[in-house]
């Protein structure tokens, strides 16, 4: 079963679904809910002479080379302008939800892109949309410009995608659910790059 506005707003209510911050009542959609930008950026980097690696056993390869690129925006520069990130046609990054969520043991969630952002080229997650029960934290983006045009992307403005949740037929017990498990990596992630320390 998919949750409606209304459903979803007595889970929230409840506690059984949690948001933070707080949203504001334009996030609120038929039966989802828009996530804005945060401030975060990172984008991956080729270094001279590496080919290829491996990621089977996980991101810690490409911390340790430092194969990534972390910028992070404030709300607004020294002359009180809005910051944003430019992404040039062609180019991927990954950026951070500015909403932590936290989704019950009984409830699965999907990500996706909204169509405002989708027809002008914007994708929002290559391969990750579901978000699994017992997650808690932010959402990170699989952000690429598929578009001819460079799109500028402000954090706290701009609401790139959107959060829909269903019902599971039974509930997962706490030692199923995501965050359980050593290899749970990403539970309360503060950089899609690095995973949280248990």
């Amino acid at each position: 079963m998919i949750l409606s506005q209304v459903d979803i707003r007595s889970a929230v209510e409840a506690g059984h679904i949690g948001f933070l911050p707080d949203l504001e009542d334009k996030q609120w959609g038929e039966a989802s809910v828009d996530l804005r930008l945060g401030f975060q950026f990172t984008k991956l980097q080729a270094i001279g002479g590496l080919s290829s690696i491996s990621i089977a056993d996980g991101l810690g390869l490409v911390g340790k080379m430092g194969l990534w690129n972390t910028k992070t925006l404030k709300e607004r520069d020294e002359h009180g302008n809005l910051e944003q990130y430019p992404l040039a046609p062609k180019e991927f990054v990954l950026a951070m939800t500015h909403e932590s969520i936290r989704v019950p043991r009984n409830m699965i969630a999907l990500v996706e892109g909204r169509s405002t952002y989708a027809r002008v080229g914007l994708s929002m997650h290559q391969t990750a949309p579901w978000i699994q029960p017992g997650w808690e934290g932010p959402i990170v983006l699989e952000i690429m410009n598929n578009g001819p045009i460079r799109i500028a992307l402000t954090p706290l403005i701009d609401r790139p995608c959107q959060v829909t949740f269903f019902e599971l037929k039974t509930e997962l017990s706490s030692e199923v659910a995501y965050g359980s498990r050593p290899t749970d990596r990403y539970q309360h992630q503060t950089h899609p790059l690095q995973h949280s320390k248990k």
